[in-house]
């Protein structure tokens, strides 16, 4: 067969050299002429069977799509809303843009992603990504684009369509996306592409737990067909959520200002007061958290214990509508509601569904397609339509297609658990210790816990070899002693290897809910997994032991503390079980850090033992002898020192010195931690702040509970002001990303420690605090969030110091700049710039890059330059301030969100920087509101060229060699792309100037001939 692609003209088609299509290792192509010619014609009874296989749950094939062969493919929702999605993303001017698919497993999330290549096959170079080495395959996916060697080949280009669902995470724990998209600009830029539409199209598929949470937009203008699907969604939602054994799940609702999103909320509520416990509750919390945290802490509990005592009585889930404008006391709510249901009975069902209801001054159209584990009316339609199709071509065989039936059936439990027959049932009641039964329950187990998993079939061979058998004629096949059991179970293969696995992720469920009822617990199905199948076979079952037994899934507020199976299995009463499976687990996988390291956290949180701290230092050190270099692993032992500290502290007896020796422990574990994440830092890594924070904690928890002698409390006084100066940098410059914050409880335990050994006998714990703030940078940035009269106060006392000091210049310049974003008067433009001048004037290299953040402050607009005579080289301020960053913050902000500090606006003078932090949550004090809402932070970093806001200068520059200019007066100022993908071509552009501590930015990159 000679394979073919699609090529630039749309009339033509290109054929693949061998050559070409073997070095392409990486990505499985979906040739545009599959199937088509006569040597590729797939056999009538092979598709056949991958179509039975397929109905009955195996992954799809590419000969699954092909309608000359198999019955076509029901279509779901998101098909379409794909579609349309991908076609709008071809037409954007960047080198790269991606396209989310949200998924449950079992829902159909990698077939539809596979439907969508099919029909681009003959459109867009369509491929599925098969090896994840972030950098062969880059450079494979740009052979892909360009099919030429020569520099101007650009009739061989055309966009590829790249399918990215590795369920897998890479080794520094960021998606797989986010390194790939890295390597990909890279390898563009090193080609030296130049093109009007992106080279790839991501198609990132993920699973998603839709059961526990999920965010919903409602936009204004619809029409009444348009409210009529949105309130379909809403209901498949809530669907979702009602089969969950979550016990708390959220649904939030992101609604525009002059939609009607309440009523229609409140409408779908009215139609199921049947079946739910429905409430609603407008603007629920009136205290703030600022102004009396006891009163806010009684309001909560107050609305919790009303809710629960609601749920008790109908003991039916209860959907409750919060409708409000401002959702920060939430998380509140859902903490102290998860906590009076913890010890209740494991239910079918959530004790409450709640549906945050926002109101928004703008809310923008979703990037991406959610695939869910219920059918809306029209799908419904179609599948009962296709099951017609199916019964009549497969006849009686039909009724083993339980993957398609349980979807037809819109993903019922009770579908899934009708499949296990009553002779299933007498077989493992009967048999428990039968090859068959034991191979069942891990299958159940696997599948339940990691969905799409699989057994090689070779193995599952062996496993039943070990038993013995009455006489030495041969051994049966797998088939044959799975016989009872079979039709639960899918065969399929790769092309290479064998594989067994059952039908759908919900008949695991089913069957693991039957083996706990036949008295075989999940503890002890994992146990004889571990001892039956991995052992000898380790390097097969790596990735699912870990996703069984250590990988944590996140919750509704943050990362849960253990793997789901660990989690069931101590809900069971059954900590030492999980204990054994642990210890099993490390001495399998000898070599492996996070076992030992999962196994020390489960005895210092859930362990009721005296010595349950003495074993969690045990397997904490085994964790760090087996990767003594991974800060993360090194951070176990001082988690255990802290919590034993916070434990001895809580006694009637205290004693003292065991406190200090078990505090003392836990400070050098801390240390040892930073000391390890300094070393282990390289490009691919994120710094690890928690030896920094960890030891701040220590300090805390000891300076609260015991009196220091005076040598101890210096000795620490030292290191826990260099601590929070990291800190105060660390947190002002940057955040973990444009949408997560640090958690709340972050900078208070920061900020408390630092009050606490430093507040002095005449001061009040804030004044010690602001007293600090003043002497910083980071500092000072502050007062814009929190409160502008403190600075305004305190401006006196900089201004003496500043005449003989270098740093309090700095300082001083700095406070004006702020004190400009308010009412507040301040030092006029010129004499800020006069001072400034002069420092620029006696030592221009080697300076920190807050300093030359200030010249581009003050000097960037053209009146700057215009008033002062020699002004300085911003070409050469750029330079040194990105050499200086790299210097002093790189190596600990890589990897983090960088937040804008100002923007360049309209205005004259100093008001023509906009600030763009936002003001801390529920300040009781005056912060500056910036000139940017929300709405104008989110255009300017999701955003493109398209974008327009009004409070901000577009600035004119150009693109050379995939690199930003700024071009003024005939200076071509570098600055940074905040979007590098948006940089696609050579020409003219206009983009909004933002500053970080790295240096200016380009946001919203437009280029001259744009027509959005």
């Amino acid at each position: 067969m000679m394979y073919q692609l699609p090529s630039n003209n749309p009339s033509k088609t290109i054929s693949i050299p061998t050559e070409l299509r073997d070095s392409l290792s990486c990505l499985d192509i979906v040739w545009s002429n599959i199937f088509e010619t006569v040597d590729s014609k797939i056999n009538p009874d092979r598709a056949r069977q991958y179509e039975v296989d397929f109905l009955q749950g195996a992954p799809p094939t590419w000969s699954n799509f092909d309608k000359s062969a198999s019955l076509q493919l029901v279509e779901r929702d998101g098909f379409k809303d794909l579609i349309q999605l991908i076609e709008e993303k071809r037409e954007k001017s960047c080198l790269i843009t991606d396209v989310s698919l949200q998924y449950q497993p079992g829902s159909g999330g990698s077939t539809l992603a596979m439907q969508v290549l099919w029909h681009f096959r003959k459109d867009l170079r369509c491929a599925r990504v098969i090896d994840s080495d972030t950098k062969k395959l880059s450079k494979q996916v740009v052979d892909l684009f360009l099919l030429s060697n020569e520099e101007h080949a650009e009739q061989d280009r055309k966009t590829v369509l790249l399918l990215l669902d590795t369920k897998e995470k890479m080794d520094n724990d960021l998606p797989i996306k986010n390194d790939l998209w890295e390597n990909l600009i890279e390898e563009i830029h090193k080609r030296d592409i130049n093109t009007q539409t992106p080279v790839v199209i991501i198609l990132n598929c993920s699973t998603a737990d839709f059961s526990l949470n999920d965010t919903m937009i409602l936009d204004s203008k619809l029409s009444e067909e348009e409210i009529r699907q949105f309130k379909e969604k809403l209901l498949q939602q809530i669907r979702v959520q009602r089969k969950s054994q979550w016990k708390v799940t959220t649904i939030n609702l992101l609604y525009h200002k002059d939609s009607s999103g309440s009523a229609v909320v409140r409408e779908v509520l009215q139609d199921l007061r049947e079946e739910f416990t429905c409430e609603i509750l407008t603007e629920p919390f009136t205290t703030e958290i600022t102004e009396n945290k006891e009163e806010f802490k009684k309001e909560i509990e107050d609305k919790a214990n009303k809710l629960h005592r609601k749920y008790e009585t109908h003991k039916k889930p209860v959907v409750l509508l919060l409708d409000h404008k401002d959702d920060k006391s939430l998380r509140y709510l859902l903490k102290n509601l998860q906590s009076k249901l913890q010890r209740s009975d494991r239910t079918d069902h959530p004790a409450f569904i709640i549906i945050n209801a926002v109101k928004k001054s703008v809310v923008r159209a979703p990037g991406h397609v959610k695939l869910k584990l219920e059918l809306l009316p029209d799908e419904k339609e179609k599948f009962a339509q296709k099951r017609q199709e199916i019964e009549k071509k497969h006849k009686k065989i039909s009724k083993t297609f339980h993957a398609f039936n349980i979807m037809q059936g819109s993903f019922q439990k009770e579908d899934a658990e009708k499949v296990i027959t009553e002779e299933m049932i007498n077989h493992i009641g009967n048999d428990k210790q039968s090859s068959s039964t034991r191979l069942l329950s891990f299958l159940a187990l696997m599948n339940s816990y990691v969905p799409g998993s699989h057994l090689l079939k070779p193995l599952c061979k062996t496993f039943i070899e070990q038993t013995k058998w009455p006489t030495d004629e041969g051994k049966p096949s797998v088939e044959m002693i799975m016989q009872p059991f079979m039709d639960l179970i899918v065969i399929f293969s790769d092309g290479k290897q064998n594989f067994m696995r059952l039908k759908h992720p919900m008949i695991a469920d089913a069957c693991l809910k039957m083996f706990t009822e036949n008295n075989l617990t999940r503890s002890d199905i994992a146990l004889d997994f571990l001892n039956s199948m991995v052992k000898g076979n380790e390097s097969n079952y790596g990735q699912i032991c870990k996703r069984m037994l250590v990988t944590r899934p996140y919750g509704l507020i943050k990362k849960q503390k253990f793997s789901r199976l660990i989690l069931d299995i101590i809900m069971e009463g059954k900590t030492n079980k999980c204990i054994s499976l642990l210890e099993m687990a490390l001495n399998l996988f000898s070599t492996d850090p996070f076992y030992p390291q999962a196994l020390a956290r489960l005895y210092y949180i859930e362990v009721m033992e005296e010595d349950k701290y003495q074993e969690a230092e045990k397997w904490a050190e085994e964790a760090i002898k087996r990767d003594s270099k991974k800060s993360h692993i090194r951070d176990t032992l001082g988690q255990v020192y802290k919590n034993h500290l916070r434990s001895e502290v809580k006694k009637s007896c205290l004693d003292i010195n065991t406190c200090l020796d078990i505090a003392q422990s836990a400070i050098d574990a801390f240390k040892h931690e930073a000391e390890a994440a300094e070393h282990e830092l390289d490009d691919d890594t994120r710094f690890n702040n928690r030896g920094h924070f960890g030891f701040l904690q220590v300090c805390k928890e000891i300076k609260s509970s015991e009196p220091l002698e005076q040598s101890e409390q210096k000795l620490l006084e030292a290191e826990v002001e260099s601590k929070y100066d990291f800190f105060e940098w660390y947190l002002a410059f940057s955040r973990l990303s444009y949408n997560t914050e640090e958690p709340d409880y972050f900078h208070r335990d920061v900020e408390d420690c630092y009050k606490r050994y430093f507040k002095q006998a005449e001061q009040t714990e804030r004044m010690a605090l602001n007293e600090k703030k003043m002497k910083s940078f980071g500092g000072l940035l502050h007062f814009l969030k929190s409160d502008i009269d403190v600075l305004k106060k305190n401006l006196s006392a900089i201004k003496k110091l500043q005449s003989k000091n270098e740093t309090q210049t700095i300082l001083y310049i700095f406070a004006n700049i702020i004190l400009s974003q308010s009412d507040e008067p301040s030092e006029k433009s010129q004499e800020l710039q006069d001072r400034l001048q002069k420092l620029w004037s006696t030592e221009v290299h080697g300076r920190s890059p807050e300093f030359y953040l200030l010249i581009l402050l003050l000097f960037w607009s053209d009146q700057a330059k215009k008033a002062k005579p020699k002004p300085p080289n911003l070409e050469n301020c750029v330079k040194y301030m990105s050499q200086s960053y790299k210097r002093t913050y790189q190596k600990y902000l890589h990897g983090r969100y960088l937040e804008p500090l100002f923007f360049y606006g309209k205005g004259e003078g100093l008001q023509r920087l906009v600030h763009a932090l936002k003001p801390h949550q529920h300040s009781l004090q005056r912060p500056v509101h910036s000139k940017l809402d929300k709405t104008d932070l989110d255009l300017l970093t999701e955003g493109d060229g398209s974008v327009e806001v009004k409070c901000l200068q577009r600035i004119n520059g150009k693109v050379e060699d995939h690199k930003v200019f700024a071009v003024r007066n005939g200076q071509q100022i570098p600055v940074i792309a905040h979007n590098q993908a948006s940089v696609c071509r050579r020409g003219q552009v206009s983009f909004y100037l933002g500053f970080t501590i790295r240096g200016p930015v380009a946001y919203n990159i437009r280029y001259q001939n744009f027509h959005g």
